[in-house]
């Protein structure tokens, strides 16, 4: 599999979306789509070929507290032609990272990773800040503020050739390649010059880039390299002495500066080294013992949700009931256990949404194993948080309900439906159009609105995926005519390309051991559960801190 695949299949879509969502068939056309592409005016007549400005679809998150982040899904015309040209210059952005001595956050391309650009993960950032900090007195912590949603896409060869050079030399050539990557960057986002998507790992790339040039110039401020590191945009520098520290910050600011970036006041910091306690909830959470069966497991569940909505309170930035949950995945319930561990999780899902994807899984799990859920509870559940959070366009709490309805068999109401309906939102609206297209609905929503993206120039636009997917599918009353006459959507079309699949399912959080059944001499997996050493018969997924992982820094946008 060779990069652009990588980047297409692995590292397009934000994490936050659920299973259908898919970029493989785009990633395994890639060579022949591009080669197409590059021969549909105006393209062939361009020196480079690139896409012609597309708009980018947003996907708001939601974050701890009441917070939200701006995701976004790039077209895939022109999300095609960046990562070709990230790859095409990979070599030379490799070298360009090796000159930071201090980043903790250079991409890689890894076989092993769920992405396609794999960070380090958060643990060996802990590590990391106590090895390197041992023996100084002060840290210094800070970040950059709104990194992604501010950087200047003109500074993209700034950080690449200079920024003098870069000025002199505007023409897109293979030495001066930093200003092809700032056009295709635009290209991604109708032409405008701030801001990267937030959620494909091409942007995380490209921000490297940048911080790089950054590490670079602060090197040459301080004269040395500063004992600490960078990881994307959290810094954390030590020093023997306060002034040292302030003096440091200092420099940061004017670098930042230099590229039209400013550090993060809120998030600011100078003390010693014992006070720095970022972590400390994470350690209650996970020093927390749960018996693996009998009352002691339902008692111990209870005080540990207790102990999480404790510290949830006192932490409102950070995403603790994520973190909470995804701990309390690591420990298979027990039927008799499971009732009163689904109400903490519908406790849960009502007061964190930020949760719900979470929640999703581990529903999902357990009944994909015979536990019985409640229906009837979960169904009022998703109905409730849906109008809530429909009418203010809070993309992914209404897309995990819907997705809950869709894999759990829960009912949607006819109020719940009319207000998907009005969403402005090809997720929401295409798991809607599923349901609807299985007889999953109570009643059908009217297909009027949807009519306005049955043209060829709603494929710019945001709603991109909506107007492809149900034009090639024939859902909401829509047709392809509109696909058939757009060259480069129909390409896609004639391959069989689709961005939506409706039969995935959600991945178990666990599952049987492959010699399981035949070790323990069971017929089914409801027979394992009984067994009293259940870590002797399933394995659980190991992604507690990985890329991507929800107990980063909630301000960094870029995660």
């Amino acid at each position: 599999m060779d990069r652009v695949e990588r980047l297409l299949r692995f590292g397009y879509l934000p994490s936050q979306l659920p299973p259908p969502f898919t970029t493989s068939d785009l990633a395994m056309h890639h060579l022949r789509v591009l080669a197409a592409w590059d021969g549909v005016p105006p393209a062939r007549r361009a020196k480079v070929p690139t896409s012609p400005p597309t708009k980018a679809e947003v996907f708001s998150v939601a974050r701890a507290g009441h917070q939200r982040r701006a995701t976004s899904i790039p077209n895939p015309v022109a999300q095609a032609y960046l990562c070709r040209a990230l790859v095409a210059n990979w070599a030379a952005i490799v070298r360009h990272f090796r000159r930071s001595k201090i980043s903790a956050s250079h991409p890689r391309f890894r076989r092993d990773s769920t992405r396609a650009a794999a960070l380090p993960s958060m643990q060996t950032l802990y590590e990391r800040r106590l090895l390197q900090g041992a023996g100084y007195r002060y840290v210094l912590r800070t970040d950059i503020s709104r990194f992604f949603p501010t950087i200047y896409t003109h500074s993209i060869p700034w950080a690449l050739h200079g920024k003098a050079i870069s000025k002199k030399n505007r023409a897109i050539t293979p030495k001066y390649y930093g200003n092809l990557l700032d056009l295709v960057v635009r290209q991604c986002q109708d032409g405008q010059t701030f801001g990267l998507p937030i959620g494909p790992d091409t942007s995380h790339i490209i921000a490297e880039c940048i911080a790089t040039a950054i590490d670079v110039e602060l090197g040459k401020r301080l004269r040395a390299t500063p004992a600490g590191f960078r990881y994307v945009d959290d810094y954390y520098f030590f020093f023997e002495s306060y002034s040292a520290a302030e003096s440091a910050l200092a420099q940061i600011v004017r670098c930042l500066k230099d590229f039209e970036l400013q550090i993060n006041f809120d998030k600011t910091r100078i003390c010693k080294i014992e006070e720095l306690d970022e972590d400390a909830w994470t350690h209650k959470l996970r020093s927390f013992a749960i018996a693996h069966g009998g009352q002691k497991q339902r008692t111990g569940f209870n005080h540990y949700f207790d102990l999480a909505r404790e510290l949830a309170r006192s932490h409102r930035d950070e995403s603790v009931m994520v973190y909470a949950l995804r701990r309390a995945g690591s420990v298979i319930v027990r039927k008799e256990n499971w009732p009163a561990f689904e109400a903490q999780l519908c406790l849960a899902a009502m007061a964190h949404p930020v949760a719900l994807q979470t929640i999703a899984r581990l529903l999902s799990t357990y009944s994909g194993i015979g536990y019985a859920i409640d229906k009837r509870r979960l169904s009022r559940l998703v109905n409730a948080i849906v109008q809530e959070h429909a009418p203010l366009e809070h993309h992914s709490e209404v897309t995990w309900c819907l997705w809950m309805c869709k894999e759990l068999r829960l009912t949607l109401s006819p109020q719940s439906v009319d207000l998907v309906a009005e969403m402005n939102s090809s997720i929401c609206v295409l798991i809607l159009l599923d349901l609807a297209a299985a007889g999953r609905l109570p009643k059908l929503p009217a297909p009027t609105r949807w009519r306005n993206f049955e043209h060829s120039d709603a494929l710019w636009e945001d709603l991109w995926m909506l107007s492809y997917e149900a034009g090639v599918r024939g859902w909401g009353g829509m047709s392809d005519v509109h696909i058939r006459q757009n060259e480069y959507f129909e390409e896609l079309r004639q391959l069989d390309v689709r961005f939506y699949n409706d039969a995935a399912t959600l991945m178990p959080l666990f599952a049987p051991k492959p010699d399981a059944l035949k070790k323990h001499n069971a017929q089914t997996v409801a027979e394992l559960l009984e067994i009293d050493d259940l870590d002797d018969v399933f394995e659980h997924e190991d992604d507690e801190d990985v890329y991507g992982s929800p107990i980063v820094d909630e301000d960094d946008e870029g995660l």
